[in-house]
């Protein structure tokens, strides 16, 4: 018979889901080669770079977005710890929806993180490509525009408002 989980892993568990949950969704069903090859594709068409490059590319994005990532955990952790904080500020005795305030926050924080990861290594790919360009005497001051996938536009966006009441004592 399993044992009950601690309250501190209680905690855990749905932290834990909402970066699972986050980086699948991130990845839209995909993989991490996969989406580094879709930077790197983005970043030689932005470019006009030579395609034959995507391979060598591709393997260089991809150890820049696990370096990026590394922190999403910890961020997103303390998301959580601040949201469940703020909102029992404000309503002691409502643990339930101190929870749900956090696993929205931490969602959001771990979309709005990865969103801008992918347009950091992106615009670090199209740096990299243009410089090789200029080193070999090619014209690469004149990029076209990347169009960014929606999910990653949704990402980057801030929320508006905060969910429910607003942050003064209801009543």
């Amino acid at each position: 018979m399993p044992r009950p989980l601690t309250p501190e892993q209680r905690g855990r568990q749905p932290l834990e889901q909402i970066t699972e949950r986050a980086l699948r969704r991130f990845l839209r069903g995909g993989t991490w080669p996969a989406m580094a090859r879709e930077i790197a594709w983005l970043a030689l068409r932005a470019t006009e770079a030579d395609h034959t490059r995507l391979d060598g590319l591709t393997a260089l994005v991809e150890e820049k977005l696990v370096q990026a990532i590394d922190g999403l955990h910890a961020r997103v952790e303390s998301v959580w710890i601040a949201a469940t904080e703020d909102h029992l500020r404000s309503w002691p005795h409502d643990r339930d929806g101190a929870e749900t305030i956090a696993l929205l926050d931490g969602y959001e924080e771990a979309m709005r993180m990865l969103s801008r990861q992918y347009v950091d290594v992106l615009e670090w790919s199209i740096t990299v490509l243009g410089e090789r360009q200029r080193l070999k005497g090619q014209s690469g001051s004149q990029y076209s525009k990347v169009e960014l996938p929606a999910l990653v536009v949704h990402g980057l966006r801030q929320r508006i408002a905060p969910f429910g009441w607003s942050r003064r004592d209801a009543a």
